[in-house]
């Protein structure tokens, strides 16, 4: 496996002994320093009480009133702010979005160009430059990591776009906030969605305090990918569409393997060439792209797939989950009840035959539909028989039309007919459409249906009017992840991961959030849910109950969840107080320093006394891409996908508290389009007891081929995923009207994954 990463590392050279002054840290006075002299000298806080000053001048002298002599070749600490001032006077001619990161306009080839497209529709690349810094052998390493991206933008004043006969009503709008520093692009601030025109004026709704109007001549159209295509096609006419198809090619080459990896080198050796300075009498070197080959990368290894357990004394496993389901049927088939299920179906009326169709393969399989390629049926078993169930009684309630009051009206006339029968549905199938994301949480049929039957304890499956439009050869594939989510909805177990044989009590807690709003610029309601999973017998089970809160209540609430769930498990494995536990956090956000104390307070009062904790934050966003050059391709719609993506189960070891995770690689693309796989970032905070990060990264990987929602494995550890998935249930649910959040935090329901 030949890699590489978009790291490059730097080293000095030249005279690297240089005068810095030093003085008494104050917050207001570094901040009125460097105001001041942006120009001629650098700060930086060093320690508690002390702030540094290094002319970076040949004519500058140093500011603090304690002189002393720096050697930059053994003090690295000061490389990242040279190095970043350097580049910002090396590459400064062109635009710059931000200084940290540092984002620089491309000067290439623009990535859309007709004669007739106005100069205020541009669309370029954006190059990254963050300065970070690895560990290898316990030597810190400083670099840059570079990448690159398109942006569109949309230069010209509201009041020009009008005469050009822009579309403009509907389209949200920013304004221009003073500019803090000149080096900069001026910062834009969105205000806005714009109602009507009148005059010189812009009339706007869903807008900011006090930006109910403003004038066109002081407002920009926000450049979102729809609006700013909208501009093009208006301002080109028929041209516009292949001018547009043009620019996305352009733009993919970006996020394509090839095309990142060529711009990031091409980016690496113009800086490597040019020889940045790092103070006067020295510079820095900037070394090629780190490659697997160097002595410097990052320890590496494929993780290895997790053991997937199908009873309950572990002799039936397999490391993939739809074999292992077909083979050995689900881990609790000798206890799941009831095997005769109760199943309400709720449909639109005009669509009842389609969903007929639709429901009798889901319950029964699909066994003429054969794997291209492969002599079996994907989807061949069927519900039922893949689960080892009963043949189901179905009844079928008609919603007339697509409002919430249709599919309201269809699901009460379902609980109606369970309380007039003297029984209770145990599932309800609810078809919707794609349509439904698009309009408000409160008046979605999505969340309306789901809020009546849950709050009578009835778990529900939504299925797409879209996805049962599928051909049958792709539909095998939504039916292997729509079963797997619903047994598990049901309260089934379909299988339990295995657990690595530890001395310690292993318990692992998740932390995911989601927003919901009414509108882009009202009010937010955030949320965060609590996934928890413990280790027992050898295998790891989710705990039967969730949590899920506003965010400002959920320290509160992940203590409550923390101290329920260990003394319940504590009396159920009849754990000692001398017993070795260890607690694992997943966290959507860093954590902060009084989260960690109050948590190893908690642990304290309840009397455990040997416990470690593992504090991460697992990271999508970040600045690493990994390389793999052995990876040629794999046939894909409209091309080949994941050309040069690294393959899932890859982790690196980036230092002591930092590694990547490949979660989802090159194989687990859709489409050609999708660009190139990123790993996770999954960094430990640096106050955790338990620091074994290897260990860490291999059962956080673990737990991405955990999930009961889908087959194929998720993106995301289910620690984290579910915990997105509960919050944004919830925040969705939190704008029905009459919903009990009740219901999910002490109904039945809630001691089942209904989050699915």
């Amino acid at each position: 496996m030949a890699l590489s990463i978009n790291f490059a590392p730097v080293s000095v050279e030249g005279d690297c002994e240089i005068l810095a002054g030093r003085q008494k840290y104050d917050k207001d006075r570094l901040a009125e320093l460097r105001a001041d002299f942006r120009d001629t000298h650098l700060f930086r806080r060093d320690g508690a009480d002390s702030m540094v000053d290094i002319p970076i001048t040949p004519e500058g002298s140093p500011l603090g009133n304690v002189q002393e002599t720096i050697d930059l070749k053994r003090n690295q600490q000061y490389w990242p702010m040279l190095l970043q001032e350097s580049l910002i006077q090396l590459l400064g001619r062109r635009p710059m979005l931000s200084q940290n990161p540092l984002k620089l306009l491309g000067a290439r080839v623009p990535l859309i160009e007709h004669a007739n497209l106005p100069d205020w529709l541009q669309r370029v690349s954006v190059t990254e430059i963050h300065t970070r810094h690895i560990s290898v052998d316990g030597r810190r390493i400083y670099g840059l990591a570079c990448d690159v991206r398109a942006k569109s933008f949309i230069t010209a004043t509201c009041d020009i776009l009008i005469d050009a006969g822009m579309p403009i009503v509907g389209r949200y709008v920013s304004v221009e906030l003073p500019a803090i520093d000149p080096r900069i692009m001026p910062k834009r601030k969105l205000v806005g969605r714009v109602r009507d025109i009148e005059g010189d004026e812009l009339v706007l709704d869903d807008h900011e305090a006090g930006f109910d109007r403003v004038a066109t001549k002081l407002a920009f159209l926000e450049p979102r990918t729809e609006t700013f295509e909208s501009c093009v096609r208006k301002a080109l006419g028929r041209e516009g569409e292949p001018v547009l198809e043009k620019s996305r090619q352009a733009s993919q080459d970006l996020v394509s393997g090839p095309g990142k990896l060529r711009h990031i080198t091409e980016i690496v050796q113009y800086i490597r060439d040019k020889r940045p300075a790092a103070a006067p009498g020295s510079h820095f070197v900037v070394h090629p792209l780190l490659g697997s080959s160097a002595r410097l990368f990052p320890a590496r290894e494929l993780i290895e797939k997790p053991s997937l357990l199908f009873d309950p004394s572990g002799s039936r496993k397999d490391d993939w989950a739809e074999r292992g389901l077909k083979t050995h049927g689900p881990y609790d088939e000798k206890v799941f009840a009831p095997k005769s299920l109760k199943i309400a179906i709720v449909c639109q009326s005009q669509l009842e035959g389609r969903v007929d169709e639709f429901i009798a393969k889901f319950l029964d399989g699909m066994p003429k539909v054969m794997q291209e390629g492969k002599n079996f049926a994907r989807y061949g078993d069927g519900f039922i028989k893949r689960f080892r169930l009963n043949k189901p009684t179905v009844h079928y309630f008609l919603a007339d039309g697509t409002s919430d009051e249709a599919y309201a009206k269809a699901s009460r006339e379902a609980l109606d007919r369970a309380r007039d029968g003297g029984f209770e549905w145990d599932l309800a199938i609810v078809q919707i459409e794609e349509e439904f994301k698009s309009l408000a949480d409160g008046s979605n049929p999505y969340y309306t249906t789901k809020s009546i039957f849950l709050r009578r304890n009835v778990p529900v499956q939504s299925v797409r009017l879209e996805t049962m439009s599928f051909p049958d050869s792709e539909l095998v594939f939504s039916m292997n992840h729509l079963s797997l989510a619903t047994y598990a909805k049901l309260g089934g177990t379909p299988w339990l991961l295995a657990a690595s044989q530890t001395v310690a009590h292993e318990l692992v807690i998740g932390l995911g959030s989601s927003a919901s709003s009414e509108s882009r610029l009202g009010p937010q309601t955030r949320h965060v849910g609590i996934t928890t999973v413990f280790s027992s017998d050898g295998s790891y089970l989710l705990s039967d109950r969730t949590a899920a809160v506003a965010y400002g209540e959920y320290p509160g609430e992940l203590r409550k969840t923390l101290k329920r769930t260990i003394e319940t498990v504590r009396a159920d494995d009849n754990w000692r107080s001398t017993d070795k536990v260890r607690l694992v956090f997943h966290s959507f956000k860093p954590f902060k320093d009084s989260e960690i104390e109050a948590i190893d307070a908690l642990t304290g009062d309840l009397g455990l006394g040997n416990v470690t904790a593992a504090y991460l934050h697992i990271a999508p966003d970040h600045p690493f891409v990994v390389f793999d050059h052995s990876q040629k391709g794999l046939p894909a719609r409209g091309g080949w996908k994941g050309v040069l993506g690294p393959a899932r189960q890859l982790h690196l070891r980036l230092s002591e508290y930092e590694s990547l995770v490949v979660f989802a690689g090159a194989s687990e693309l859709k489409q050609a389009t999708d660009g190139m796989p990123r790993p996770a970032l999954i960094k430990l905070h640096p106050k955790s007891t338990f620091k074994d990060m290897m260990y860490l990264s291999r059962q956080a990987f673990a737990f991405s081929a955990h999930s009961w929602r889908m087959l194929s494995p998720e993106p995301f550890p289910i620690t984290i995923r579910y915990s997105d998935l509960i919050a944004q249930r919830l925040a969705g649910l939190a704008s029905v009207k009459d919903w009990d959040p009740d219901a999910v935090t002490f109904g039945a329901i809630g001691h089942k994954p209904w989050f699915l």
